[in-house]
């Protein structure tokens, strides 16, 4: 999985620097953590997921934090899908 951080201001990233917050990825931890049980609804399709993780990883720009927790919790989601 490819991931990309943006340099903040002073130069840190975002796993370095104490001042970074990232509620997205604070909420792909957890989700991924499988302290909370989420799941896809009968309407929705997996291979949208897969399509949007694939689109990710094939672009040549640097995904932001936020895009890069939606990936997370999208590859969560599919790994419980696959288990099922």
């Amino acid at each position: 999985m490819r991931r990309s951080f943006p340099m903040t201001e002073d130069g840190g990233t975002p796993d370095t620097d104490p001042d970074h917050i990232d509620p997205a990825g604070d909420l792909a931890d957890y989700i991924e953590s499988n302290e909370v049980n989420i799941q896809l609804s009968e309407d929705q399709n997996p291979e949208d997921l897969r399509e949007f993780i694939q689109h990710i990883e094939d672009s040549d720009q640097p995904a932001d934090p936020g895009t890069n927790a939606a990936v997370r919790i999208a590859r969560t989601m599919l790994d419980d899908v696959d288990n099922e």
